[in-house]
């Protein structure tokens, strides 16, 4: 989990005569790295500054983040974590609660916090359907489309990931997106003692993580939304395809 392409490039060239399920992985690992990069983070960062905008804050729009190119968003060292280890960050969008004045500032908090993992949902949902509309029209074909095949692999593959980053920031501790949603609705002590005790409450989850303790219940409720996704695009007659995929 927390071995980055950098990592598997490095093992693929001294590792002599690499198989080609090693360099296939390699590919995905590189692959699935850059996709967070320059898709989930942009997308997920743009849709708190959006959603901001909507409620009244101008601030992401003021300073250039409102917006889906990547260079907006990228946090060099959150880069570089990702290629080493696979856990990485982008630069986090400004947002003045304050500025919010179409709603409550609880509400707010929620709504811009709540924004950013439901637009990887999303977004996972147009891919999946994208997917399944490319799987219907080669269903039958005397002779597939290799080519066809890799899209629906890279589309399916970028819906996934997609779904567990959405998933990942929805954790209710700080720093994730997922505190502030429930600090819009928790008593002010309890969100001042879990802001005071921020890096002791991190350090246990990173420890749970590193350690596989939440691997089940991640692994559940990501695929449970994938499941569901699937399900909301039963108008799309794949015959069951894209359960190869996802």
């Amino acid at each position: 989990m927390f071995r980055g392409p950098l990592l598997e490039i490095f093992s693929l060239i001294f590792s002599g005569n690499p198989s080609q399920q090693q360099i296939i992985s390699c590919v995905l690992s590189v692959f699935s790295v850059l996709v967070i990069i320059f898709v989930v983070f942009p997308i997920h960062e743009c849709a708190h500054g959006l959603m901001a905008k909507i409620l009244g804050d101008d601030t992401a729009e003021r300073q250039g983040r409102l917006t889906l190119n990547p260079f907006a968003h990228i946090d060099p060292f959150g880069a570089l974590a990702m290629f080493i280890c696979r856990i990485g960050w982008a630069k986090p969008t400004p947002v003045n609660i304050r500025n919010c004045t179409k709603v409550k500032q609880r509400t707010a908090l929620a709504l811009t916090s709540l924004a950013g993992p439901v637009a990887n949902i999303l977004l996972s949902y147009v891919l999946i359907i994208a997917s399944k509309l490319i799987l219907v029209s080669v269903m039958g074909a005397a002779e597939v489309n290799q080519v066809l095949i890799y899209v629906v692999m890279g589309l399916c593959y970028t819906a996934t990931i997609n779904v567990y980053l959405g998933v990942f920031n929805l954790i209710p501790i700080p720093p994730f997106d997922g505190f502030n949603i429930l600090a819009s609705f928790l008593p002010g002590k309890a969100v001042y003692f879990m802001q005071k005790n921020q890096q002791v409450i991190y350090w246990v989850f990173f420890a749970l993580l590193v350690f596989g303790a939440l691997d089940i219940p991640l692994g559940a409720a990501s695929n449970g939304i994938i499941w569901l996704l699937d399900k909301a695009s039963f108008f799309i007659p794949d015959g069951g395809l894209i359960n190869m995929f996802i």
